[in-house]
């Protein structure tokens, strides 16, 4: 059983994420990165796992991990690529989301398994948000991420 639930009719906080994007211009395209201000979430911020793009989508770089997110790796892995992680699937969900958020602009909605250090916890949400290059291409994903202590 899941403790810490959010009471009903409240937003979750990958829902006030999507929303935030949607606002910056996500309804009708990908927002540029340009048009991502921290400032404008900090709520989430600790949620937030913000990765830039590699090669296209062939790998992906930790550039920013929000409090509560880093706490549930088992290390910190700003700076370091996903391909080195051991963990990490190449052709696992995680990296699927990653490049399906990049090939097609849009929010990639499905959680992925939790597998961390934290096995008092669960992943409850989360959500990929793609952003922009002024060429149109996607550079950044910015990732939101809910979970809860289980009972």
């Amino acid at each position: 059983m899941l403790s810490n639930r959010r009471p009903p009719m409240t937003q979750s906080i990958v829902d006030k994420a999507l929303a935030y994007w949607d606002q910056i211009g996500g309804a009708n395209c990908t927002p540029e990165r340009i048009a991502f201000d921290p400032c404008d979430i900090p709520r989430l911020l600790p949620h937030v796992v913000f990765m830039k793009v590699v090669n296209g989508g062939g790998d992906f770089q930790f550039r920013v991990i929000g409090d509560t997110a880093r706490s549930f790796f088992a290390e910190n892995y700003t700076g370091r690529l996903v391909s080195d992680l051991q963990h990490v699937k190449q052709d696992g969900p995680l990296i699927e989301n990653l490049r399906q958020a990049v090939r097609t602009g849009r929010p990639v909605r499905r959680p992925v398994e939790y597998v961390g250090p934290r096995s008092d916890f669960v992943k409850l949400d989360e959500v990929v948000l793609p952003f922009s290059g002024p060429d149109g291409s996607v550079t950044y994903l910015l990732t939101v991420l809910e979970l809860v202590r289980l009972d």
